[in-house]
C-alpha cells in the first residue's frame, strides 16, 4: 500500500522565509498539504495517494483470467491473448480553490500580545493561524467531496459525481463498475449484520480474488459503523467484555473496517486501499496559498486567504469491489 508520510505542520523538512504574503509552489506545500491530506480517508491510508500530477494520470492494470491450459510440448498462443487484457483507468484532476475573508477586528484583541499593529503588517504567527484554520475546514470539505462528488467544483467522487446518493450519481461515480448489492432501505441496527453478509457474499460470489488483496476490508461512515457496534454490544458475548471491550477497531469476518466520514449514509463498500486512488498536484508549481491584507488597500478591516490546488479520484481496477446501497433498487 502506498503511504505518503507528509508532515502536516508548517515545519515541512525545510525552513522557509516568506515575503509579500505569498506561498507558491513548494512554499505552499505545508498549508495546502494540511488541507488535502488531513481528511481521515487520506490521512489514515485508506486510499492510495499519487501526488505531483499536472492534469491526468493513466492507471494501468494487467487482467488475467483462466490462465491454466492442457499440457502440451509447444507454447500455445491461441488462448493467451484472450485471457490477458491491459486495462486503463484515467484519473483526471479538477482545479479547486479556497476563498475566505476574515475581519481582523473579531480576533484583534487575541493577537495584541503578538505585536499586531492595526496599521502595520500581519505577524507571521497570525498568518499561520489563518492558514491552518482554513486548511482544517477545507480538509473536512474534501473528505466529503472525494466520496460524494461535487457539482461545483465538478469533481467525480468514489460514490457519486454530484453530491447526491442516487442511481444517476452512482452510475457516473468512480465506483460505477463495482459489483452492486441492493440493500432493502436504510441500514439499521436490526439488519446491519444481514447487509454486511450480503456484501461479503457478493464478494465471494463475484470477485473472490480481492479477498487476498493486502488490506481488503469494508468501508463505511461513522453512522453505519456505530450501528454495527450497537449490534455487537447487544450480543451476550460482547456484554461480557465489559469495560475491556474495544469498539474503536472492530472487524467483520476478520477483515478491517475503514471508517470514512465522507461516505454516504446507508452504504457499504468492499475493496482494498490500493484500488482507491486519490491524485493531486501537490509538490508542483501549480499549488498556491496566499494571505492578502486587503485592509491595507480598500479601507476595510479584512484579510483574505486563498488556496489553489487540484485533485481527483479513480479506481485502479474498475470491477475490484462491491458497492452496496439501496439506490440500485
Amino acid at each position: 500500500m502506498a503511504n505518503n508520510n507528509y508532515n502536516l505542520s508548517k515545519d515541512y523538512q525545510f525552513n522557509i522565509t516568506v515575503t509579500d504574503n505569498t506561498y507558491a509552489g513548494k512554499l505552499a506545500l505545508p498549508y495546502v498539504t494540511a488541507a488535502v491530506k488531513s481528511p481521515d480517508t487520506i490521512a489514515k491510508g485508506y486510499v492510495r495517494q499519487i501526488d505531483g500530477l499536472n492534469s491526468k494520470a493513466v492507471i494501468s492494470n494487467l487482467g488475467i483470467s483462466d490462465p491454466i491450459q492442457a499440457a502440451a510440448c509447444g507454447f500455445s498462443t491461441t488462448d493467451a491473448p484472450a485471457n490477458l487484457a491491459l486495462t486503463e483507468q484515467v484519473l483526471t484532476l479538477t482545479d479547486m480553490k479556497v476563498n475566505q475573508e476574515v475581519c481582523r477586528g473579531t480576533i484583534f484583541p487575541t493577537w495584541i500580545g503578538e505585536n499586531m499593529d492595526r496599521n502595520g503588517n500581519l505577524p507571521g504567527t497570525f498568518e499561520d493561524f489563518l492558514l491552518a484554520t482554513v486548511a482544517a475546514k477545507a480538509g473536512a470539505h474534501i473528505e466529503n467531496m472525494i466520496w460524494k462528488g461535487s457539482g461545483d467544483p465538478a469533481l467525480v467522487g468514489f460514490q457519486s459525481n454530484d453530491g447526491s446518493l442516487d442511481q444517476t450519481g452512482a452510475d457516473a461515480s468512480a465506483m460505477k463498475d463495482f459489483h452492486e448489492v441492493d440493500l432493502d432501505g436504510a441500514i439499521s441496527t436490526a439488519d446491519i449484520l444481514d447487509d454486511l453478509a450480503a456484501v461479503y457474499d457478493k464478494v465471494v460470489g463475484s470477485v473472490q480474488g480481492i479477498l487476498s488483496k493486502p488490506g481488503f476490508g469494508f468501508y463505511m461512515n461513522h453512522k453505519t459503523y456505530s450501528l454495527y457496534a450497537q449490534k455487537l454490544a447487544a450480543a451476550t458475548t460482547y456484554q461480557q467484555l465489559g469495560a475491556a471491550g474495544d469498539f474503536r477497531s472492530l472487524t467483520y469476518m476478520g477483515f478491517p473496517i475503514y471508517v470514512c466520514p465522507g461516505m454516504f449514509n446507508d452504504t457499504i463498500v468492499a475493496t482494498y486501499p490500493e484500488n482507491l486512488v486519490v491524485g493531486t498536484n501537490l509538490a508542483t508549481d501549480w499549488t498556491e496559498a496566499r494571505v492578502i491584507p486587503t485592509y491595507q488597500f480598500d479601507g476595510s478591516d479584512n484579510v483574505r486567504i486563498v488556496m489553489n490546488f487540484a485533485m481527483g479520484v479513480q479506481t485502479a481496477v474498475g470491477t475490484d469491489g462491491v458497492y452496496a446501497t439501496s439506490v440500485w433498487t
